[in-house]
């Protein structure tokens, strides 16, 4: 079994576990102010690599796997700070090139919780933005090995993260997206800057 079958064989476990957990606890969930909450994610990302400057050139969506830890603080109670630290892969996948690079994600981002009903529960909804910084770990084109991409790229990535996210229970569903905001390719190309763009999906499990 390789490695991305183990991700998604644990991925299976975790949502049969997690259905396991909203039939005996229930939907709701709300974390109450002043108090910090620790937790693991899990889940995949799908990404580009774009540039204005080349608008023939084709972008391919490049499937990769993202998981890492957090911490939460709810300091009222609708606003929440998020600050993450995790792994993924992202790049581009195209006839112009496969582009798998591994990054480490930080990011600190406020939350605003958005009350709701569902089930006949009051319920929250999860909006986030903030700043995060990437630090590029591997780099390669699959298509192209003689090629030395981990030279070409920057060691670091700034990015703006955006997001949603669903508390079930205990579980958190996200959707995250990281916009690029450094030149990826500055070293080699002057006239057309790119930039990275990528969508993580996860569900996280928040320790109480």
């Amino acid at each position: 079994m390789n490695h991305k079958n183990r991700v998604l064989a644990f991925l299976s476990l975790f949502f049969f576990c997690s259905l396991k957990v909203f039939s005996q606890e229930g939907l709701y969930y709300f974390q109450p102010a002043k108090t910090w909450e620790l937790g693991g994610r899990v889940g995949f990302t799908t990404s580009i690599i774009n540039s204005k400057g080349e608008p023939d050139l084709e972008r391919g969506v490049k499937l990769g796997l993202t998981g890492g830890v957090f911490a939460r603080y709810q300091w009222a109670e609708q606003w929440a700070l998020h600050t993450d630290l995790g792994y993924s892969i992202r790049g581009n996948k195209s006839e112009s090139g496969n582009f798998e690079n591994g990054y480490i994600d930080f990011a600190v981002t406020p939350v605003r919780n958005v009350k709701y009903k569902m089930f006949g529960n009051e319920m929250t909804f999860d909006f986030f933005l903030g700043p995060g910084i990437s630090f590029l770990t591997s780099a390669v084109d699959k298509d192209n090995l003689a090629i030395d991409m981990q030279q070409l790229l920057p060691s670091t990535e700034l990015n703006i993260v955006i997001g949603g996210g669903l508390p079930l229970g205990p579980i958190l569903l996200t959707a995250t997206s990281r916009v690029g905001m450094t030149n990826l390719f500055r070293k080699v190309v002057n006239d057309s800057p790119w930039f990275s763009f990528s969508t993580e999906w996860t569900a996280a499990y928040r320790f109480r």
